[in-house]
Protein backbone atom coordinates (compact mmCIF):
# COMPACT_ATOMS: atom_id res chain seq x y z
CA UNK A 1 0.00 0.00 0.00
CA UNK A 2 2.68 2.45 0.74
CA UNK A 3 4.82 1.73 -2.14
CA UNK A 4 1.39 2.37 -4.47
CA UNK A 5 1.04 5.98 -2.43
CA UNK A 6 4.40 6.72 -3.07
CA UNK A 7 4.30 6.18 -6.13
CA UNK A 8 1.15 8.22 -6.91
CA UNK A 9 2.89 10.99 -5.52
CA UNK A 10 6.10 10.94 -7.09
CA UNK A 11 4.20 10.93 -9.91
CA UNK A 12 2.22 13.63 -9.30
CA UNK A 13 5.13 16.13 -8.24
CA UNK A 14 6.74 15.36 -11.39
CA UNK A 15 3.66 16.27 -13.33
CA UNK A 16 3.45 19.27 -11.34
CA UNK A 17 6.57 20.59 -12.20
CA UNK A 18 6.68 20.16 -15.79
CA UNK A 19 3.73 21.85 -15.98
CA UNK A 20 4.89 24.51 -13.91
CA UNK A 21 8.09 24.60 -16.36
CA UNK A 22 5.70 24.46 -19.22
CA UNK A 23 3.92 27.52 -18.27
CA UNK A 24 7.05 29.45 -17.45
CA UNK A 25 8.80 28.60 -20.89
CA UNK A 26 5.34 29.56 -22.51
CA UNK A 27 4.89 33.07 -21.11
CA UNK A 28 8.50 33.77 -20.08
CA UNK A 29 10.90 32.42 -23.35
CA UNK A 30 8.81 35.49 -25.82
CA UNK A 31 9.87 37.94 -23.35
CA UNK A 32 13.26 37.29 -22.91
CA UNK A 33 13.46 36.37 -26.26
CA UNK A 34 12.43 40.35 -27.18
CA UNK A 35 15.12 41.49 -24.85
CA UNK A 36 18.02 39.61 -26.19
CA UNK A 37 16.56 40.54 -29.78
CA UNK A 38 16.67 44.24 -28.79
CA UNK A 39 19.98 44.10 -27.27
CA UNK A 40 21.51 42.27 -30.38
CA UNK A 41 19.41 44.00 -33.13
CA UNK A 42 20.59 47.79 -32.51
CA UNK A 43 23.46 49.19 -35.39
CA UNK A 44 26.93 48.33 -33.88
CA UNK A 45 29.49 45.82 -35.65
CA UNK A 46 28.63 42.27 -35.39
CA UNK A 47 24.74 42.66 -34.74
CA UNK A 48 22.18 40.87 -36.08
CA UNK A 49 20.78 43.90 -38.49
CA UNK A 50 24.85 45.85 -39.35
CA UNK A 51 25.56 42.91 -42.43
CA UNK A 52 21.97 43.93 -43.99
CA UNK A 53 22.42 47.63 -42.95
CA UNK A 54 26.00 48.23 -44.82
CA UNK A 55 25.57 46.33 -47.62
CA UNK A 56 21.92 45.67 -48.67
CA UNK A 57 21.45 41.93 -49.26
CA UNK A 58 18.28 42.11 -51.21
CA UNK A 59 18.67 42.09 -55.10
CA UNK A 60 17.99 45.59 -56.25
CA UNK A 61 16.59 46.60 -59.70
CA UNK A 62 15.89 49.89 -61.25
CA UNK A 63 13.15 50.17 -63.53
CA UNK A 64 12.86 53.31 -65.81
CA UNK A 65 9.52 53.88 -68.33
CA UNK A 66 9.66 56.79 -70.42
CA UNK A 67 6.77 58.51 -72.43
CA UNK A 68 7.17 58.37 -75.90
CA UNK A 69 5.48 61.61 -77.45
CA UNK A 70 3.78 60.37 -81.01
CA UNK A 71 2.03 63.92 -81.83
CA UNK A 72 4.43 66.71 -80.70
CA UNK A 73 3.31 69.25 -83.73
CA UNK A 74 -0.24 68.61 -83.40
CA UNK A 75 -0.63 69.16 -79.68
CA UNK A 76 1.89 72.65 -80.43
CA UNK A 77 -0.04 73.75 -83.42
CA UNK A 78 -3.84 72.79 -82.78
CA UNK A 79 -3.63 71.97 -78.68
CA UNK A 80 -4.51 68.33 -79.53
CA UNK A 81 -4.35 65.92 -76.86
CA UNK A 82 -1.10 64.80 -75.99
CA UNK A 83 -0.48 60.98 -77.07
CA UNK A 84 1.70 59.22 -74.88
CA UNK A 85 3.22 55.55 -75.70
CA UNK A 86 5.07 54.05 -72.64
CA UNK A 87 8.04 52.37 -73.51
CA UNK A 88 10.56 50.31 -70.99
CA UNK A 89 11.36 48.90 -69.07
CA UNK A 90 15.32 50.04 -69.15
CA UNK A 91 16.58 47.82 -66.40
CA UNK A 92 19.01 48.20 -63.82
CA UNK A 93 20.80 46.26 -61.38
CA UNK A 94 21.62 48.74 -58.19
CA UNK A 95 24.02 48.18 -55.62
CA UNK A 96 23.53 50.07 -52.35
CA UNK A 97 26.92 50.42 -49.55
CA UNK A 98 27.32 52.37 -46.61
CA UNK A 99 30.30 54.58 -46.73
CA UNK A 100 31.90 56.44 -44.55
CA UNK A 101 30.56 54.96 -41.43
CA UNK A 102 30.86 57.28 -38.02
CA UNK A 103 29.87 56.06 -34.74
CA UNK A 104 29.19 58.83 -32.26
CA UNK A 105 28.42 58.94 -28.01
CA UNK A 106 24.81 59.82 -28.49
CA UNK A 107 23.85 56.98 -29.94
CA UNK A 108 24.07 57.65 -33.80
CA UNK A 109 25.98 57.01 -36.91
CA UNK A 110 26.90 58.95 -39.47
CA UNK A 111 27.27 57.61 -43.37
CA UNK A 112 26.39 58.08 -46.91
CA UNK A 113 25.29 55.06 -49.06
CA UNK A 114 26.72 55.12 -52.34
CA UNK A 115 24.77 53.42 -55.54
CA UNK A 116 26.10 51.95 -57.98
CA UNK A 117 24.01 50.93 -61.21
CA UNK A 118 24.32 48.84 -64.41
CA UNK A 119 21.93 48.54 -67.47
CA UNK A 120 20.79 44.94 -68.07
CA UNK A 121 19.76 44.63 -71.64
CA UNK A 122 18.45 40.94 -71.28
CA UNK A 123 15.67 42.48 -68.32
CA UNK A 124 15.06 45.12 -70.83
CA UNK A 125 12.75 45.83 -73.32
CA UNK A 126 14.53 47.97 -75.76
CA UNK A 127 18.26 49.34 -75.48
CA UNK A 128 19.71 52.39 -74.02
CA UNK A 129 19.58 54.00 -77.87
CA UNK A 130 16.26 53.98 -78.02
CA UNK A 131 15.17 57.19 -79.13
CA UNK A 132 12.44 58.95 -76.92
CA UNK A 133 10.53 62.19 -77.92
CA UNK A 134 10.00 63.96 -75.07
CA UNK A 135 9.83 67.64 -73.22
CA UNK A 136 12.76 69.81 -73.24
CA UNK A 137 13.27 70.65 -69.86
CA UNK A 138 15.48 72.54 -69.51
CA UNK A 139 13.77 74.86 -71.86
CA UNK A 140 10.63 74.61 -69.51
CA UNK A 141 12.52 75.42 -66.64
CA UNK A 142 13.86 78.78 -68.00
CA UNK A 143 10.06 79.77 -68.79
CA UNK A 144 9.24 79.59 -65.62
CA UNK A 145 12.28 80.72 -63.77
CA UNK A 146 11.67 83.95 -66.19
CA UNK A 147 7.64 84.32 -64.81
CA UNK A 148 8.52 87.35 -62.71
CA UNK A 149 10.95 89.25 -65.32
CA UNK A 150 9.80 91.92 -67.07
CA UNK A 151 9.01 91.97 -70.71
CA UNK A 152 12.24 93.12 -71.78
CA UNK A 153 14.12 90.46 -69.96
CA UNK A 154 11.36 87.83 -71.52
CA UNK A 155 11.51 88.85 -75.34
CA UNK A 156 15.23 88.97 -75.02
CA UNK A 157 15.41 85.34 -73.72
CA UNK A 158 12.98 84.08 -76.92
CA UNK A 159 15.08 85.61 -79.31
CA UNK A 160 17.84 83.40 -77.08
CA UNK A 161 15.89 80.54 -77.44
CA UNK A 162 15.02 81.23 -80.88
CA UNK A 163 18.44 81.76 -82.09
CA UNK A 164 19.66 78.86 -80.37
CA UNK A 165 17.14 76.50 -82.04
CA UNK A 166 15.50 75.58 -78.85
CA UNK A 167 12.49 73.62 -79.79
CA UNK A 168 9.82 72.76 -77.14
CA UNK A 169 10.25 68.97 -77.42
CA UNK A 170 13.54 67.37 -78.12
CA UNK A 171 14.29 63.19 -79.48
CA UNK A 172 17.03 61.65 -76.97
CA UNK A 173 18.42 58.74 -76.58
CA UNK A 174 17.52 56.80 -73.18
CA UNK A 175 21.21 56.95 -72.57
CA UNK A 176 20.99 60.49 -73.01
CA UNK A 177 18.14 61.21 -70.53
CA UNK A 178 19.36 59.02 -67.84
CA UNK A 179 22.56 58.58 -66.19
CA UNK A 180 24.77 59.51 -68.96
CA UNK A 181 23.30 62.98 -70.19
CA UNK A 182 23.40 65.62 -72.76
CA UNK A 183 25.01 68.54 -73.45
CA UNK A 184 22.03 71.86 -73.48
CA UNK A 185 23.19 75.38 -73.96
CA UNK A 186 20.45 76.57 -71.61
CA UNK A 187 21.96 74.36 -69.12
CA UNK A 188 25.26 75.43 -69.13
CA UNK A 189 23.93 79.27 -68.19
CA UNK A 190 21.52 78.08 -66.19
CA UNK A 191 23.38 79.11 -63.21
CA UNK A 192 23.11 82.96 -64.81
CA UNK A 193 19.32 82.75 -64.67
CA UNK A 194 19.33 80.84 -61.06
CA UNK A 195 22.16 81.02 -58.75
CA UNK A 196 21.45 78.59 -56.92
CA UNK A 197 21.40 75.52 -59.74
CA UNK A 198 24.50 73.37 -59.25
CA UNK A 199 26.74 73.31 -61.72
CA UNK A 200 26.92 70.05 -63.94
CA UNK A 201 29.69 71.06 -67.07
CA UNK A 202 25.93 71.82 -69.08
CA UNK A 203 24.91 68.68 -69.25
CA UNK A 204 21.19 67.70 -68.28
CA UNK A 205 19.81 64.15 -67.62
CA UNK A 206 17.03 63.46 -65.24
CA UNK A 207 19.91 61.34 -63.39
CA UNK A 208 22.72 63.17 -64.73
CA UNK A 209 25.69 62.40 -62.33
CA UNK A 210 23.61 60.25 -59.88
CA UNK A 211 25.32 56.99 -61.11
CA UNK A 212 27.99 55.86 -58.35
CA UNK A 213 27.09 58.52 -56.34
CA UNK A 214 25.16 58.68 -52.91
CA UNK A 215 22.38 60.85 -51.59
CA UNK A 216 23.72 62.76 -48.65
CA UNK A 217 24.93 62.58 -45.58
CA UNK A 218 22.92 60.83 -42.94
CA UNK A 219 22.09 60.51 -39.16
CA UNK A 220 20.40 57.93 -37.79
CA UNK A 221 19.69 56.32 -34.23
CA UNK A 222 21.64 53.22 -33.91
CA UNK A 223 18.72 52.04 -31.24
CA UNK A 224 20.73 51.07 -28.75
CA UNK A 225 18.41 51.22 -24.93
CA UNK A 226 15.87 52.97 -27.28
CA UNK A 227 14.79 50.42 -29.89
CA UNK A 228 11.91 52.54 -30.78
CA UNK A 229 14.40 54.81 -32.88
CA UNK A 230 15.98 51.84 -34.37
CA UNK A 231 17.41 53.73 -38.17
CA UNK A 232 14.98 56.73 -37.39
CA UNK A 233 16.86 59.94 -39.35
CA UNK A 234 18.18 62.06 -36.66
CA UNK A 235 19.25 64.96 -39.96
CA UNK A 236 20.25 65.06 -43.51
CA UNK A 237 23.07 66.89 -44.57
CA UNK A 238 23.62 68.08 -40.67
CA UNK A 239 20.30 69.22 -40.94
CA UNK A 240 16.67 67.85 -39.17
CA UNK A 241 14.44 69.90 -41.49
CA UNK A 242 14.15 70.84 -44.80
CA UNK A 243 13.94 74.33 -46.15
CA UNK A 244 11.62 74.06 -49.25
CA UNK A 245 7.99 74.22 -46.93
CA UNK A 246 6.22 75.84 -44.54
CA UNK A 247 5.73 74.92 -41.11
CA UNK A 248 6.02 71.54 -40.01
CA UNK A 249 6.05 70.03 -43.59
CA UNK A 250 9.92 70.69 -43.22
CA UNK A 251 10.39 68.14 -40.67
CA UNK A 252 12.76 65.12 -41.71
CA UNK A 253 10.62 61.85 -40.19
CA UNK A 254 11.00 58.33 -40.01
CA UNK A 255 13.44 55.97 -41.67
CA UNK A 256 15.06 55.99 -45.21
CA UNK A 257 12.88 52.69 -45.57
CA UNK A 258 15.51 49.83 -45.58
CA UNK A 259 15.24 49.27 -41.49
CA UNK A 260 12.32 50.18 -39.37
CA UNK A 261 12.11 50.29 -35.60
CA UNK A 262 10.07 46.61 -34.98
CA UNK A 263 6.44 47.02 -35.17
CA UNK A 264 4.28 47.20 -32.10
CA UNK A 265 0.82 45.61 -32.23
CA UNK A 266 -1.59 47.20 -34.26
CA UNK A 267 0.57 49.87 -35.79
CA UNK A 268 -1.03 50.56 -38.57
CA UNK A 269 1.60 53.91 -40.19
CA UNK A 270 5.06 53.73 -40.83
CA UNK A 271 6.83 56.92 -42.34
CA UNK A 272 9.79 57.11 -44.54
CA UNK A 273 12.09 59.78 -45.92
CA UNK A 274 13.99 59.81 -49.11
CA UNK A 275 15.70 63.00 -50.72
CA UNK A 276 14.77 62.14 -53.84
CA UNK A 277 10.55 62.79 -52.78
CA UNK A 278 11.77 66.25 -50.98
CA UNK A 279 9.71 65.32 -47.97
CA UNK A 280 8.59 61.98 -45.74
CA UNK A 281 5.92 59.86 -46.74
CA UNK A 282 3.21 58.43 -44.47
CA UNK A 283 2.12 54.96 -45.56
CA UNK A 284 -0.61 52.55 -44.51
CA UNK A 285 -1.37 49.47 -43.46
CA UNK A 286 -2.66 47.41 -46.04
CA UNK A 287 -2.77 43.48 -45.72
CA UNK A 288 -0.70 40.82 -44.58
CA UNK A 289 1.71 38.87 -47.17
CA UNK A 290 3.59 36.03 -46.95
CA UNK A 291 7.13 35.49 -48.75
CA UNK A 292 7.95 31.90 -49.29
CA UNK A 293 6.04 30.92 -45.94
CA UNK A 294 7.56 34.25 -43.91
CA UNK A 295 4.68 36.73 -42.92
CA UNK A 296 5.13 40.65 -43.59
CA UNK A 297 2.87 43.27 -43.43
CA UNK A 298 2.48 45.68 -46.07
CA UNK A 299 2.53 49.49 -46.22
CA UNK A 300 1.22 51.54 -49.20
CA UNK A 301 0.57 55.01 -50.07
CA UNK A 302 -2.68 56.51 -50.21
CA UNK A 303 -4.87 59.01 -51.46
CA UNK A 304 -3.91 61.56 -49.17
CA UNK A 305 -0.13 61.57 -49.21
CA UNK A 306 -0.50 63.56 -52.75
CA UNK A 307 -3.64 65.11 -51.54
CA UNK A 308 -4.26 69.15 -51.94
CA UNK A 309 -4.98 71.06 -48.99
CA UNK A 310 -8.41 71.39 -50.01
CA UNK A 311 -8.73 67.80 -49.37
CA UNK A 312 -6.64 66.77 -46.79
CA UNK A 313 -5.79 70.23 -44.81
CA UNK A 314 -2.57 68.78 -43.03
CA UNK A 315 -0.92 69.06 -46.49
CA UNK A 316 -1.67 73.03 -46.57
CA UNK A 317 2.42 73.68 -45.71
CA UNK A 318 3.07 71.62 -49.15
CA UNK A 319 0.93 74.10 -50.67
CA UNK A 320 2.56 76.52 -54.09
CA UNK A 321 1.24 78.84 -56.25
CA UNK A 322 -0.42 76.74 -58.77
CA UNK A 323 -2.75 74.51 -56.64
CA UNK A 324 -2.75 71.60 -58.32
CA UNK A 325 -5.97 68.75 -57.79
CA UNK A 326 -4.62 66.01 -55.66
CA UNK A 327 -2.45 63.31 -57.09
CA UNK A 328 0.17 65.49 -58.41
CA UNK A 329 2.55 67.06 -55.52
CA UNK A 330 3.94 70.69 -57.07
CA UNK A 331 8.27 69.94 -56.22
CA UNK A 332 9.65 73.64 -57.55
CA UNK A 333 10.10 74.37 -54.12
CA UNK A 334 13.15 71.76 -53.83
CA UNK A 335 13.60 71.46 -57.54
CA UNK A 336 15.26 75.32 -57.73
CA UNK A 337 12.01 77.03 -58.99
CA UNK A 338 12.57 73.97 -62.17
CA UNK A 339 8.45 72.96 -62.87
CA UNK A 340 8.53 69.60 -61.77
CA UNK A 341 5.37 67.11 -60.69
CA UNK A 342 5.55 64.39 -58.83
CA UNK A 343 3.00 61.49 -58.72
CA UNK A 344 2.29 58.05 -58.95
CA UNK A 345 2.83 56.27 -61.77
CA UNK A 346 -0.01 56.80 -64.45
CA UNK A 347 -1.33 59.49 -62.26
CA UNK A 348 -2.70 56.46 -60.10
CA UNK A 349 -4.61 57.22 -57.49
CA UNK A 350 -4.68 61.10 -58.70
CA UNK A 351 -7.83 63.48 -59.86
CA UNK A 352 -9.45 61.80 -62.97
CA UNK A 353 -8.54 65.24 -64.61
CA UNK A 354 -5.00 64.41 -65.14
CA UNK A 355 -6.17 61.54 -67.06
CA UNK A 356 -8.61 63.30 -69.18
CA UNK A 357 -5.64 66.00 -70.48
CA UNK A 358 -3.49 63.29 -72.15
CA UNK A 359 -4.07 59.85 -73.99
CA UNK A 360 -2.24 56.29 -73.68
CA UNK A 361 -2.15 56.08 -69.39
CA UNK A 362 -3.59 53.51 -67.44
CA UNK A 363 -3.45 53.20 -63.91
CA UNK A 364 -3.32 49.87 -62.63
CA UNK A 365 -2.63 49.19 -58.90
CA UNK A 366 -0.61 45.79 -59.28
CA UNK A 367 1.89 47.63 -61.48
CA UNK A 368 1.55 51.37 -60.15
CA UNK A 369 1.17 50.77 -55.83
CA UNK A 370 3.99 52.34 -53.82
CA UNK A 371 4.47 50.13 -50.99
CA UNK A 372 6.80 48.58 -48.32
CA UNK A 373 6.84 45.13 -46.15
CA UNK A 374 8.15 45.17 -43.29
CA UNK A 375 9.11 42.40 -41.22
CA UNK A 376 6.90 42.50 -37.81
CA UNK A 377 9.71 41.07 -35.62
CA UNK A 378 12.89 42.74 -36.66
CA UNK A 379 11.38 45.70 -38.53
CA UNK A 380 13.59 44.61 -41.64
CA UNK A 381 12.03 45.60 -45.43
CA UNK A 382 11.36 42.43 -46.48
CA UNK A 383 9.98 43.84 -50.13
CA UNK A 384 10.04 46.93 -51.68
CA UNK A 385 8.13 48.59 -54.58
CA UNK A 386 9.03 52.69 -55.05
CA UNK A 387 7.29 53.77 -57.54
CA UNK A 388 6.71 57.57 -58.63
CA UNK A 389 6.20 59.43 -61.74
CA UNK A 390 8.22 62.68 -63.14
CA UNK A 391 5.74 65.17 -65.17
CA UNK A 392 6.58 68.27 -66.56
CA UNK A 393 3.90 71.07 -65.66
CA UNK A 394 3.58 73.11 -69.03
CA UNK A 395 2.18 76.62 -67.89
CA UNK A 396 1.77 79.28 -70.90
CA UNK A 397 3.59 82.97 -71.15
CA UNK A 398 2.27 85.23 -73.61
CA UNK A 399 5.17 86.80 -73.97
CA UNK A 400 7.58 83.71 -74.39
CA UNK A 401 6.96 83.02 -77.86
CA UNK A 402 7.85 79.27 -77.32
CA UNK A 403 5.22 78.96 -74.59
CA UNK A 404 2.70 81.79 -75.81
CA UNK A 405 0.15 78.86 -76.73
CA UNK A 406 0.61 76.20 -75.33
CA UNK A 407 -1.87 73.80 -73.12
CA UNK A 408 -1.48 73.73 -69.79
CA UNK A 409 -1.51 70.54 -68.07
CA UNK A 410 0.97 68.59 -66.50
CA UNK A 411 2.58 66.32 -68.48
CA UNK A 412 4.04 62.56 -67.63
CA UNK A 413 7.80 62.58 -68.67
CA UNK A 414 9.12 59.01 -66.89
CA UNK A 415 8.21 56.91 -63.97
CA UNK A 416 10.92 54.62 -62.09
CA UNK A 417 9.97 51.87 -60.03
CA UNK A 418 12.62 50.78 -57.54
CA UNK A 419 12.02 47.04 -56.42
CA UNK A 420 13.84 44.56 -54.08
CA UNK A 421 12.35 41.62 -53.00
CA UNK A 422 14.09 38.66 -50.08
CA UNK A 423 15.58 35.68 -51.86
CA UNK A 424 14.73 32.69 -50.64
CA UNK A 425 17.72 31.93 -48.57
CA UNK A 426 17.63 35.46 -46.85
CA UNK A 427 13.96 34.33 -45.97
CA UNK A 428 15.02 31.37 -44.13
CA UNK A 429 17.98 33.04 -42.49
CA UNK A 430 15.47 35.63 -40.74
CA UNK A 431 13.10 32.26 -40.09
CA UNK A 432 15.87 30.83 -38.57
CA UNK A 433 17.19 34.11 -36.80
CA UNK A 434 13.68 35.37 -35.93
CA UNK A 435 11.08 33.05 -35.96
CA UNK A 436 12.07 29.40 -35.17
CA UNK A 437 13.40 30.33 -31.61
CA UNK A 438 9.98 31.23 -30.41
CA UNK A 439 8.22 29.15 -32.50
CA UNK A 440 10.00 26.07 -31.20
CA UNK A 441 9.65 27.41 -27.34
CA UNK A 442 6.71 27.55 -28.10
CA UNK A 443 5.98 24.13 -29.25
CA UNK A 444 8.16 22.48 -26.74
CA UNK A 445 6.02 24.49 -23.80
CA UNK A 446 2.72 23.07 -25.24
CA UNK A 447 4.40 19.59 -24.85
CA UNK A 448 5.92 20.22 -21.34
CA UNK A 449 2.13 21.03 -20.50
CA UNK A 450 0.75 18.23 -22.10
CA UNK A 451 3.31 16.03 -20.56
CA UNK A 452 2.96 17.63 -17.17
CA UNK A 453 -0.87 17.51 -17.76
CA UNK A 454 -1.23 13.64 -18.20
CA UNK A 455 1.59 12.78 -15.27
CA UNK A 456 -1.03 14.63 -13.10
CA UNK A 457 -4.11 12.78 -14.40
CA UNK A 458 -2.62 9.92 -13.62
CA UNK A 459 -1.55 10.81 -10.14
CA UNK A 460 -4.97 11.59 -9.99
CA UNK A 461 -6.43 8.86 -11.01
CA UNK A 462 -4.26 6.65 -8.35
CA UNK A 463 -5.32 8.96 -6.08
CA UNK A 464 -8.44 8.21 -6.18
CA UNK A 465 -8.04 4.73 -7.02
CA UNK A 466 -6.53 4.06 -4.32
CA UNK A 467 -9.07 5.66 -2.31
CA UNK A 468 -11.90 3.75 -3.29
CA UNK A 469 -9.67 0.78 -3.22
CA UNK A 470 -9.34 1.13 0.64
CA UNK A 471 -13.04 1.28 1.46
CA UNK A 472 -13.57 -2.05 -0.72
CA UNK A 473 -10.99 -3.53 1.16
CA UNK A 474 -11.94 -2.37 4.77
CA UNK A 475 -15.61 -4.17 4.27
CA UNK A 476 -13.90 -7.26 3.31
CA UNK A 477 -11.45 -7.61 6.19
CA UNK A 478 -12.00 -10.71 8.28
CA UNK A 479 -13.14 -9.08 11.68
CA UNK A 480 -15.89 -7.70 9.48
CA UNK A 481 -16.67 -11.12 7.83
CA UNK A 482 -17.06 -12.99 11.25
CA UNK A 483 -19.22 -10.82 12.62
CA UNK A 484 -21.54 -11.18 8.89
CA UNK A 485 -21.32 -14.69 9.73
CA UNK A 486 -22.66 -14.47 13.11
CA UNK A 487 -25.75 -12.34 12.10
CA UNK A 488 -26.28 -14.64 9.57
CA UNK A 489 -26.36 -17.95 11.99
CA UNK A 490 -28.32 -15.87 13.94
CA UNK A 491 -31.13 -15.13 11.55
CA UNK A 492 -31.57 -18.39 10.19
CA UNK A 493 -30.93 -20.94 13.24
CA UNK A 494 -34.31 -23.08 13.66
CA UNK A 495 -36.14 -20.85 16.94
CA UNK A 496 -36.66 -23.80 20.01
CA UNK A 497 -40.09 -23.34 22.16
CA UNK A 498 -39.83 -25.11 25.45
CA UNK A 499 -42.05 -28.16 26.53
CA UNK A 500 -45.14 -27.90 28.54
CA UNK A 501 -46.84 -31.07 29.88
CA UNK A 502 -44.86 -32.72 26.86
CA UNK A 503 -45.85 -30.30 24.49
CA UNK A 504 -43.89 -27.49 23.00
CA UNK A 505 -45.27 -23.88 23.05
CA UNK A 506 -45.47 -24.17 19.22
CA UNK A 507 -48.03 -27.51 19.30
CA UNK A 508 -50.28 -25.37 21.96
Amino acid sequence: MWARFKKMVVTGAIGFAIFILGLTLLFSFPVLFRYLLYENLPLKNGSISYKMWKNIPIPIYQRIYFFNMTNPEEFLQKGTKPKLQELGPYTYRSWWVKRNITWHHNDTVTYREKKKNIFLPELSTGSENDLITTINFPLVAAAAWLRNANSVEKISASIAFFLLKETVFIRRSVRQLTYEGYHDYLTEIASLINPDIPKTRGYFGWLYGRNNSDDGVFTVFTGKDKINKFNLIESWNGASSLKYWNGTCNQIEGTNGELNPPLKEGQDTITIFQPDLCRSWKLEYKEEIKNFGMKSRRFTVKTSVLANSTENPENSCFSTRRHLPSGVMDMSPCKYGSPVGLSLPHFYRASPSYLKAVEGLQPNESRHEFFLDVHPVSGLSTNIGARFQINAILEQDKIIRQFSNITELVLPILWQEVTGFMTKELVEELIRDMENPPFYASICSYCLLAVGGLLLLIATSLFFYHRIGTRQSRRGSPLLKDEDRLEENHSTKPQTFPEINGHTAGDV
